[in-house]
């Protein structure tokens, strides 16, 4: 699991659950750590490729226990 505390809006991350095994993931950037949470995070994970617009995306609240850092390329 990832600590919150040297995490950082625009660090990049890939989402892996127990479930997905270790072939599935899904990359993504930090968009949001909101003050008093500290099991989860909002990451950006579909953007149309645009990564350096990820703010004017959606973002989806993510467990840290299924986070882990940077990218993962196939």
């Amino acid at each position: 699991m990832i600590d919150i505390a040297k995490l950082l809006v625009g660090d990049k991350v890939h989402y892996q659950p127990e479930h997905y095994g270790d072939h599935e993931y899904e990359n993504g950037i930090v968009k949001e750590i909101r003050e008093g949470m500290d099991d989860a995070v909002w990451v950006v994970y579909h953007c149309a490729g645009r990564w350096d617009k990820y703010r004017e995306y959606t973002s989806a609240k993510t467990n840290l226990h299924d986070l882990k850092l940077g990218w993962r390329v196939k």
